[in-house]
């Protein structure tokens, strides 16, 4: 199956996977095996959908990416995610349902859990013209597939709690699908500000963070609600809220100091803005344009960027947010079109791509191995020139998160051995 820009379907392409209602995201608008009409597409593009799942011939190895389950489970909290913003912004006393939004995020899990190789980013789920909301909805799955590979590092990070408490990220994916519901309390005219000057060092738009964590905190575990007031801390120590030492005296948060959910959901809402910059109540694609993943990327690894983000989290953002996710349509260096059907997070921008064939043909085209064959690369991705944007690794495990969870393996029996009552 392919993964289809809505602006790219045509008519006679069949669904291969659900397209659930961008306003009501539980709810399943079409089902898989529906034959595409115009009129069909033309709704579709009506309702801002961003993308559709269809079948296609020999390349059923890249279902194994995108799981039914998990698709239910995230439009679920996407719908959760508009509720709460909807109630929030014409109600100012609205009651935000957490034990619902708990139990969307805990199944959520469950479901990505049950089936690890679904836990990668592998396309959007909601547009509908509300970018707020698609915000959260990303952010909020983001972090919780970056919460659930860095359990290692949650049972570091977060040492004081029982094992299976410190890898519970519920709480994390409440919070970070929540991080920005201080928006929708503040003045029209600041929000407006912000969507036109997009500049962080506003005092009235920075008052969003500790709004949020008002709003939320007695309802979710504190060092999530803290989460939501610390999201826009950076790991160099810039970033707010400043933390007062004395009446009057203020430090930068940086490293540790700041809580690891903060610094999931900081990586998280950081990424996705550099892919969505129209993101927040009041924003518009106009002027805006979304980019692809792999240049969000590139930027997030330069010299501007990179250093406001915790290294380990920044390795488990490549490792489930992929430059190419399988089922792209991309253009090759030699002019060969295909589809990206498997890559590595080492090497992230040297996926495996298989040809593109007519779909009246039974063989499938040619493999293409970027890995192994590095004189190739991608140079237009769902109609994007990439050419400029391709990254690669200095090292063999620069980007490899499974080296860190060795490393620090590796020192905590060091530790052990040293001191055997430890």
């Amino acid at each position: 199956m392919l993964r289809v820009p809505i602006s790219h379907a045509q008519a006679g392409m069949v669904l291969a996977m659900p397209v659930f209602h961008p306003k009501t995201h539980n709810t399943i608008l079409l089902k898989p095996g529906v034959t595409l009409e115009s009129s069909t597409i033309d709704r579709m593009r009506e309702l801002r959908l961003p993308e559709v799942w269809i079948k296609y011939p020999q390349m059923a190895q890249i279902r194994r990416f995108v799981s039914t389950r998990v698709m239910a489970a995230r439009a679920a909290v996407a719908s959760d995610v508009a509720n709460a913003f909807d109630e929030a912004r014409h109600n100012v006393h609205a009651k935000l349902h957490f034990s619902q939004y708990k139990a969307s995020m805990g199944k959520l899990m469950g479901r990505l859990i049950d089936d690890p190789c679904s836990a990668v980013f592998v396309g959007e789920l909601v547009d509908s013209g509300q970018p707020a909301v698609r915000h959260g909805a990303n952010v909020g799955y983001i972090s919780m597939l970056m919460g659930i590979r860095l359990g290692f590092y949650l049972m570091r990070e977060r040492g004081r709690l029982p094992a299976h408490l410190a890898k519970d990220v519920t709480n994390l994916g409440v919070a970070a699908m929540l991080h920005d519901i201080g928006m929708t309390r503040l003045p029209r005219e600041v929000r407006e500000r912000w969507s036109r000057e997009h500049d962080e060092s506003d005092p009235e738009w920075q008052s969003h963070t500790r709004i949020g964590y008002e709003m939320i905190r007695g309802h979710i575990e504190p060092s999530a609600a803290a989460a939501v007031l610390h999201h826009h801390q950076r790991y160099d120590g810039s970033g707010f809220p400043k933390r007062e030492i004395d009446k009057g005296k203020f430090v930068d948060r940086k490293g540790s100091q700041i809580h690891i959910f903060a610094r999931i959901i900081s990586a998280a809402d950081l990424y996705d803005r550099m892919v969505h910059p129209a993101s927040t109540h009041g924003d518009s694609e106009e002027g805006t344009p979304s980019r692809p993943p792999v240049r969000a990327l590139k930027m997030l690894l330069g010299p501007k960027y990179r250093n406001l983000i915790d290294p380990v989290v920044l390795r488990a953002l490549i490792a489930v947010c992929p430059p190419y996710a399988p089922g792209t349509i991309v253009r090759l260096s030699n002019g060969t079109k295909g589809v990206v059907v498997d890559w590595s997070s080492e090497d992230p921008c040297r996926p495996i791509v298989d040809e593109l064939t007519h779909f009246e043909d039974e063989e499938r085209g040619e493999r293409f191995d970027l890995r192994a064959d590095t004189s190739l690369s991608i140079v237009y991705a769902d109609g994007h020139d990439v050419a400029d944007d391709n990254f690669y690794p200095g090292s063999n495990d620069e980007f490899s998160l499974r080296q860190i969870a060795r490393n620090f393996e590796n020192r905590a029996h060091t530790l052990i051995k040293k001191d055997p009552a430890a």
